[in-house]
């Protein structure tokens, strides 16, 4: 199973045991992932499906106010309407049944998410090359990965938008180029050869992520240390 939809507890045959199975096998993927230290995209797909889960339960108790009713009268004292309760308690008590079972194992794989991903961040030293300019919005962030000499580059931009009628910042990036660093080439050179590849931004903000311990590029070494440019631009701002 590579994935777990968004209304995986609604969806389909509201079964216990067909529910469980479905939970087990994706839960069954993350942990792989997790015992790799492999965070994206797992992680954020389980924090959400965390608080979906924690939000379906917190509605449960409203759940028959919210069921199709049967009109039964009308009450003419103070005339208002007598519905009878047709609530399925067979298909509540399933439901809830689900939610009890899920959310322990959520959580606890949550916790194990969450420990990685502090693990991580405390196991990146960020740093810059050369003097930052005072334009930040565009430029480039580098991946030293733990004990290598090769570097991955990245392209950046930084702008704002407008989400819901308020001001936000988004952070766009994309791969740019590969780099070996040696005595000769240390890895300052790096951005003279960014500015000659790209004249458009001569004296561009180049930011450096090292690891201090060996993590998987593209599902936690690169989305952490995008985090971390975001938090440094946004202060910036």
């Amino acid at each position: 199973m590579e994935t777990l939809s968004e209304n995986w507890i609604t969806e389909n045959l509201m079964d216990f045991e067909y529910k469980k199975y479905v939970l087990l096998g994706y839960l069954k993927k993350v942990k792989a992932h997790f015992s790799e230290q492999k965070l994206y995209p797992d992680f954020a797909e389980l924090i959400a499906h965390y608080k979906n889960l924690l939000r379906l339960k917190e509605n449960t108790s409203n759940l028959e106010q919210n069921f199709r009713k049967k009109l039964k009268g009308i009450n003419h004292t103070n005339l208002s309407l007598v519905y009878e309760n047709t609530v399925n308690d067979d298909l509540l008590n399933e439901l809830k049944q689900i939610i009890e079972f899920s959310e322990p194992l959520m959580a606890g794989e949550l916790n194990k998410g969450r420990s990685i991903f502090d693990f991580a961040e405390q196991h990146i030293m960020s740093d810059h090359i050369g003097i930052i300019p005072i334009y930040k919005q565009e430029g480039y962030f580098l991946l030293h990965p733990f004990r290598e000499n090769h570097i991955s580059v990245y392209h950046y931009q930084f702008s704002k938008i407008n989400l819901l009628e308020e001001n936000a910042y988004g952070l766009n990036s994309s791969y740019f180029s590969s780099h070996t660093i040696s005595l000769a080439k240390p890895i300052d050179y790096i951005k003279y050869e960014l500015i000659e590849a790209n004249p458009h931004l001569p004296n561009p903000a180049v930011y450096l992520f090292k690891a201090r311990a060996p993590l998987p590029d593209q599902e936690t070494f690169l989305p952490i240390a995008k985090r971390l440019l975001y938090k440094k631009l946004l202060e910036a701002v």
